[in-house]
């Protein structure tokens, strides 16, 4: 079935937009200075997001002349749902994860886009009530229960020490306990490989028996530093033994 006018006419001006070289075709005859002048104010919505969302990725690319190709091709694949804020970053980190944009050349890239979108997803996670029936203070027969805005992330590099003037995150495994302190700020805790298993197993095991498999032969202190974290505003509290 042919194209409508219509469906030609929103193409073009797609590709006039996302396109790295934008086609001013035969449809546009007599548009052209118009149309250039509305891609150059489009455009820039589109990116501009994306640097300030990624900041040392940006470095990183920038440094080496691979910031715009990135950008150009990502745009060119039509994966942004819409032209809001909210959405662009997501489907960049979403295009870098189908596509494997760059990850020969720098195979800590996507873990470097998540952590950078990671803060913010945090941050201006929408609040909601915590769970009832939760008790204040751990137990060797409760189980963890992270705050619904909390993420427990880890990384096959140091990207969270990553910074624009170094971008180029040390190789070797992390893990990250990314949440908001009580007043709602974003906060990041880099824990042992224990405490990672303790917080990902307790969620749905007894406490004592997630320290059992970790040879803790005495529990004070891990209970302690599960209830520093339920202060700090990590963890909404602890599920009690079921019946």
């Amino acid at each position: 079935m042919p194209e409508s006018r219509t469906l030609r006419l929103q193409r073009s001006l797609a590709a006039l937009v996302l396109d790295a070289e934008p086609p001013v075709s035969e449809t546009f005859d007599g548009f052209r200075e118009a149309l250039l002048a509305y891609r150059d104010l489009a455009r820039p919505s589109l990116v501009d997001p994306l640097e300030s969302m990624f900041p040392v990725t940006l470095a990183l690319l920038g440094e080496e002349g691979a910031w715009t190709p990135c950008v150009d091709a990502f745009l060119e694949a039509r994966c942004v749902p819409s032209g809001h804020h909210r959405d662009i970053a997501p489907a960049f980190l979403g295009w870098l994860a189908r596509t494997g944009w760059g990850r020969d050349r720098w195979p800590f890239l996507l873990e470097l886009v998540h952590w950078e979108l990671l803060e913010t997803l945090v941050y201006r996670f929408e609040d909601a009530p915590a769970p009832g029936g939760l008790e204040p203070r751990p137990g060797l027969e409760s189980r963890v229960v992270l705050d619904p805005a909390t993420r427990l992330v880890s990384y096959a590099h140091a990207v969270h020490r990553a910074t624009e003037a170094a971008p180029r995150p040390e190789p070797g495994p992390v893990h990250l306990l990314a949440h908001r302190d009580p007043e709602g700020l974003f906060e990041v805790l880099e824990l042992t490989p224990a405490t990672a298993h303790l917080l990902t197993e307790g969620a749905s095991r007894p406490i004592g028996a997630v320290l059992g498999d970790l040879g803790i032969p005495d529990p004070a202190p891990a209970l302690a530093f599960l209830a520093n974290l339920r202060a700090a505003g990590a963890l909404a509290g602890f599920a009690p033994r079921e019946g």
